[in-house]
């Protein structure tokens, strides 16, 4: 009798097995840049490492859309249905449209303790975006340049110095905020409150002055392709202070370097800070958190620097060799200081609308 109970039951619990729904696996979908983790010698191996890596700690698959142009934009552009569960790549002048918008859900990664405050700050205070890696804006020029010039680039003020001499702003690459370029935005932030906070001058007259000889450029791989293509010449290039240790690391060390603008006892530059939002709405939420977490853990922080070309948010994480190439971000002031990611998001539009009656 025991037997024949048993049998009965064990096939009852096979029965219920089979015909008990199961919840489907889940599936995180993350909006994001094309160039994510596409600056190294091997993006794939590298995204499998991060999206992979995730998928394979959790069980929760990651399907990821690569979004032209400002994500902040899409995000609000999209139906309530058709949005994401997390957009990843959102800087600190878009994080805010975004936050303010409503479209995000705060939230405070116990990853975050390995992370300056400073950094999270640029980005998003109220802890709306999270940010996983941070750089700086240069200016790049070769070193082919005259003497006088590379000494003014490497130690001076370069705003100044160009406001002032044409030879040296009649070469000036930079991607355009005029056309949108988010990298340009960055570099008219930067302009606009050093001017402001630092020499306390009108910061159109530096536009006014160069406005004859500049080069802007679409987007950040245009201005760059420009730059390497006009060597030999007198380039200079709006980039990122980090440049020097990519060409480091690909084999072509030395043949340039980039600058900050130096005033009064300190480096001034603009921190740009890059981020992953939870989408509001998001039916995923403790999946789209543990994402959040796995982008400062230490297997993704360190393939920040030679796939990014940023420096990991986690402060724990070490740099490459290459990075000895380049001042180590304790050697720079931010600008940011001087305003919030909210301000300064705020203002951009004015400030875009005024550059473009000047440059018009």
């Amino acid at each position: 009798m025991a037997i024949i109970l048993g049998a009965a039951i064990g096939s009852y619990a096979a029965y219920h097995l089979l015909t008990t729904p199961h919840p489907a696996p889940t599936t995180l979908t993350i909006w994001t840049y094309d160039g994510l983790f596409g600056g190294g010698s091997d993006p794939n191996q590298t995204r499998a490492e991060v999206f992979g890596g995730f998928t394979n700690m959790t069980g929760i698959s990651i399907h990821l859309v690569y979004i032209a142009g400002d994500l902040a934009q899409a995000l609000s552009d999209a139906k309530p249905g058709a949005r994401p569960d997390l957009v990843m790549g959102l800087d600190e002048l878009e994080a805010p449209l975004a936050d303010q918008a409503g479209l995000l859900v705060p939230y405070t990664s116990p990853e975050l303790s390995q992370v300056n405050a400073s950094v999270v700050n640029a980005i998003a205070p109220d802890r709306s975006v999270t940010p996983y890696e941070f750089g700086y804006l240069g200016l790049d020029y070769a070193l082919t340049l005259p003497t006088n010039a590379t000494s003014t680039f490497s130690g001076g003020d370069f705003f100044q110095a160009m406001a002032v001499n044409p030879s040296l702003a009649k070469d000036l690459y930079y991607p355009d905020p005029v056309q949108g370029d988010i990298t340009g935005e960055e570099f008219l932030a930067w302009q606009v409150e050093y001017y402001t906070h630092v020499l306390h001058q009108n910061w159109t007259t530096f536009w006014k002055s160069v406005a004859p000889y500049v080069h802007p450029q679409p987007d950040w791989t245009s201005c760059w392709n420009a730059f390497t293509a006009s060597v030999g010449a007198s380039p200079t290039c709006l980039s990122y202070t980090s440049d020097p240790a990519a060409e480091a690391y690909f084999g072509s060390p030395g043949w340039m370097n980039t600058s900050v603008v130096h005033q009064g006892g300190h480096a001034w530059s603009w921190m740009t800070v890059y981020g992953t939002g939870i989408v509001q709405g998001t039916p995923h939420l403790s999946a789209a958190e543990r994402f959040v977490d796995w982008t400062l853990d230490p297997k993704v922080q360190a393939l920040v620097p030679t796939n990014e070309w940023m420096y990991p948010a986690n402060g724990a994480i070490g740099l490459p060799s290459c990075y000895n190439w380049t001042d180590p971000p304790s050697a720079l002031t931010p600008v940011n200081q001087f305003t919030t990611p909210a301000q300064s998001s705020s203002e951009m539009t004015g400030w875009v609308l005024q550059l473009a009656t000047i440059l018009a």
